[in-house]
């Protein structure tokens, strides 16, 4: 069981790191501090209620 959950942190840990080179890779002409904070906001407020909600549905169901 545990080694299940190791193996998602990395899963989820190996995929932020690729969309974040992919988002950085690319340079923005237009580049505004206000749009680019509240970008990241959205992800984290979004995502990370996500991935602890599948984590605790892995760990209750498993």
């Amino acid at each position: 069981m545990l080694y299940i959950l190791i193996i998602l942190v990395i899963v989820v840990c190996i995929a932020a790191l690729i969309g974040t080179i992919l988002v950085t890779k690319s340079l923005d002409d237009n580049y505004e501090r206000k749009k680019s904070f509240s970008s990241l906001s959205y992800i984290y407020f979004i995502g990370l209620p996500a991935v602890i909600l599948a984590s605790v549905l892995i760990w209750v169901f498993i």
